[in-house]
Order: structure tokens, then sequence, then C-alpha cells
């Protein structure tokens, strides 16, 4: 996007117009971001800026001409370098100590409709002239289309990270959305279970609940994804997630340990969290993590005109099964004895807790948690 801006600006000055600065602000679908501004000056380059979600509510927005062009506002000029100017926004106050005579602010359009604020302003003397702004008119037409086709990829990437994960989501905007495709990999799986959800979802109001469980998965999340993992999909107030083995030397992987680690840094973290909801006075919350290694089919699956890009097989299900021998056993971590096998960490670290039925599973299975420390 931003290469686009710039490659713009620079053929409007290769035309003779005195563009010293432009800046794009693009309204986006985004789950952190409620906007992207793309600002070019003469002097210091261009940058990229992410704005915030709550952005709106701030004078800083409130008082800008940015807000009059999305709420559908005309084009907005100021002569800056004439007495009688009105300064009545902020940013024209910063513009015209820096030299700057003429500002002019417009929408560029989708097709779909969304508005963005185009904005190009002139340090020459008068400013820019009727043929300037005539000229880079007719040229917003050709800057939409490029700047949309752009805006919608980026967008559907995100929102296909935000909704599937980085990897599942680039695989499908590459092209696997067929039912059934997909492929069968190696993995280590990860499944977290908050405890005693049910208890608060009835004991506390709904908006704390939300809040709650939404930190709780910040928590889970960060560790994940910090260690190469990615979260597949939230299950109720259960998380599973996968780490790919890339690389098996000698029957051990690398995932193994950071799937372990991510579990380790997860349980330090709520530690920090529920410190956080004491002080506030807020319910404290606790978890259990199970971790396992198997084959996954990886792919599609659901109904012809609703699919879910995700893990199935056994070794996912007894993932799943694992996870309930935390509060069982009284511990936070359940490793499977493939698990165990498979990391590069000294058998002393874990600790066997013996050999346990599993509902849905034949066998017995042998089960591990983490030693304590000496």
């Amino acid at each position: 996007m931003l290469e686009i801006v710039v490659g713009y600006v620079e053929r409007l000055r290769e035309a003779g117009i005195p563009v010293d600065r432009c800046s794009l602000n693009m309204p986006q679908l985004h789950a952190q971001l409620l906007a992207r501004s793309i600002v070019w000056d003469s002097e210091q380059g261009a940058q990229e800026i992410d704005r915030q979600h709550g952005l709106e509510r701030n004078s800083g927005y409130l008082d800008s001409p940015v807000r009059v062009i999305y709420e559908g506002g005309s084009p907005i000029r100021r002569r800056l370098e004439e007495p009688e100017c009105p300064l009545d926004f902020p940013i024209l106050e910063e513009l015209k100590p820096q030299g700057f005579t003429d500002y002019w602010v417009l929408p560029l359009g989708f097709s779909t409709g969304k508005i963005n604020a185009l904005g190009f302003a002139s340090k020459r003397a008068g400013g820019f002239a009727d043929f300037d702004l005539e000229t880079i008119s007719a040229t917003l037409p050709a800057l939409g289309a490029v700047m949309e086709l752009r805006h919608v990829r980026r967008t559907s990437a995100h929102l296909l990270d935000t909704y599937l994960g980085h990897n599942a989501g680039q695989r499908v905007l590459n092209g696997t959305i067929k039912r059934g495709e997909g492929e069968e990999i190696f993995a280590v799986l990860w499944f977290c279970d908050l405890r005693g959800f049910t208890e608060l979802s009835e004991a506390r109001p709904m908006d704390e609940v939300v809040e709650i469980l939404n930190r709780y998965f910040d928590v889970m999340g960060i560790a994940i994804e910090r260690r190469g993992g990615e979260i597949l999909k939230f299950i109720g107030d259960g998380m599973l997630a996968i780490f790919p083995c890339e690389e098996i030397v000698n029957g051990r992987c690398d995932a193994a340990d950071r799937a372990i680690a991510a579990a380790e840094a997860a349980l330090k973290g709520l530690g920090k969290l529920n410190t956080e909801l004491a002080a506030e006075g807020k319910t404290e919350v606790d978890c259990g993590i199970a971790i396992h290694v198997g084959e996954v089919l990886y792919g599609n699956v659901g109904a012809a005109d609703r699919l879910d890009f995700t893990a199935i097989g056994p070794a996912v299900n007894k993932v799943c099964r694992l996870e309930s021998l935390c509060k069982e056993q009284d511990t936070r971590i359940i490793l499977s004895e493939e698990l165990v096998h498979r990391s590069h960490r000294l058998g002393r670290t874990f600790r066997h807790i013996g050999c346990h039925s599993l509902k849905g599973i034949d066998a017995p299975q042998q089960a591990y948690t983490l030693a304590e420390p000496d």
C-alpha cells in the first residue's frame, strides 16, 4: 500500500504538480485497528501508521477533516497563506508553521461505497493551481481501483489469519478450499481447558465473563504463537493448537519442546493474570493443558456450504481426553508418552503419573507431567 502511494506522488511531482505532503486514511475491517494512515512528506519520507480502535472517541479524530470526509462531507480546501484562512482543524495549525501554503482533502471512494480520506498539501507560493487539482481529480479513479484491489487482498488475508490462523489462512487464500482437501501431517497438538467456567459464567455478569475469557485466551495464545504454534480453534472455553513437526532428527522434534515451553510460559502468564484479576476484585482462573503428538489430517471438513479448516484424527481425540486427567491428577500439564519420547529434554524433566483409561480410547495410556525443579 505504501509503495503505491509513494509511486503515485512521485508521478504527480514529475508532472509538475507541487505536492509536498500526501496522506491517505483508510478505515479497516480489522480486529485491532480502526484505520491505517499512509503519510508521505517531501522531507521526512513515507510511513504507515496503525490507528487503534477507540481513536474515534478522541478529539484528534473528532476535530479532524478526516472525520468530515468519512461522514460524507465535501472536499475541504484551505489556502493557508491567505491571512483570513480559518485554521479550523488542528492539522492546519501544524502545517502552516512548516511553510505549507495550500491544503486539500477529498474522498477516495471504492466500488463498495467505502470512503477513504486523501489529503494533499503544497509549499509552493500560491499553492495548487486549478490545473493541478483537475489533474489529481482525473487520476483518482485509477488510484482508487489499484488501492481497492490491494486493500481487499490485505483485508482477506487478515480475516483468514484472525479466524483460521496464519498457516491455515494462507492455505485457504492460496486455493485449498475444497471440502475434504488437505494433507496428512505429523504435529504436536496442544489442548487447554479453563477450569470452573460453568460456575464462573453463572456467578458473574456476562460482560465480565467475556472479558476474563478473552484475557485468558490472550495469555494462552501469546505463549503458543511466540513459540511457533498456531491456534486452530476455540471450543467453548477450550482451545486447540498445533505445532507442525517440520524436522525430525533421531526421532526427536523441536516442536515437542516448543509446545512444552509454551505450556510453561502460559502458566506463568496465567499467574500474572490472576494477580491482576485479584487486584480488580474479579474471579481468578485456572486451566489444564495436555500435549500429544501424532498424525492428523490438516484441511477442510464440514458441510457443503460451511467448512472448517482444522485438524482431525485419533491424535486430536487423544489430546482432548488427556486433558481430563489434569484435574484428576491434580496437575496443570499432562504429556503423552509419545510426546515425551519426541522431546530433547532429559528424562528427569518428566514425572510418570501412571497408566490411565481414557474415554473413547481402547488401550490404557501412559501419562506424564513436568517434574518439579530440583
